[in-house]
């Protein structure tokens, strides 16, 4: 697996980093997975090789903006790129809603279901290639790592 470090900043974007956002790449180099998505994260995307049709899950670590705001937009260019396979999000119950509401009231179609999974709950998660558990982890809310094998 390589690591494709999207943004790298705290809770505001500077002139030279995003907020937090990584892409996890198989070994392969096709398949990947986005752990959180601050605003930006899809622009970022442009500076790199990968296809939104070929990500296969987002996990979202916590609640704070600067680790979600960027996720209905990203969503919304993936529709609109022709993404067309459902999308695992695996992330705080939370949010689950917002990003309902943030899809219903800006009109966002997806041509592709979303199919949301809170991470509190989550045991473990796998595609054909690759395991995801969880940690804890210690911040003002509660927060998640993701391991993957």
């Amino acid at each position: 697996m390589d690591l494709q470090f999207l943004g790298t900043s705290s809770g505001v974007p500077t002139k030279a980093r995003n907020v937090s956002a990584t892409a996890v790449i198989e070994a392969s180099g096709k398949s990947w997975y986005l752990v959180d998505c601050g605003e930006g994260t899809q622009h970022q995307l442009l500076h790199t090789s990968l296809s939104m049709r070929d990500l296969r899950g987002i996990f979202i670590t916590h609640v704070h903006g600067d680790h979600c705001y960027g996720l209905p937009g990203l969503l919304a260019s993936a529709g609109m790129s022709g993404r067309s396979e459902p999308l695992e999000l695996i992330m705080p119950l939370a949010l689950h809603e917002w990003l309902r509401l943030s899809l219903a009231v800006s009109q966002t179609y997806l041509p592709f279901e979303l199919h949301l999974l809170a991470v509190e709950t989550l045991q473990d998660w796998r595609s054909a290639q690759v395991a995801v558990t969880t940690v804890e982890l210690s911040h003002r809310v509660p927060s998640y790592g993701f391991v993957f094998t």
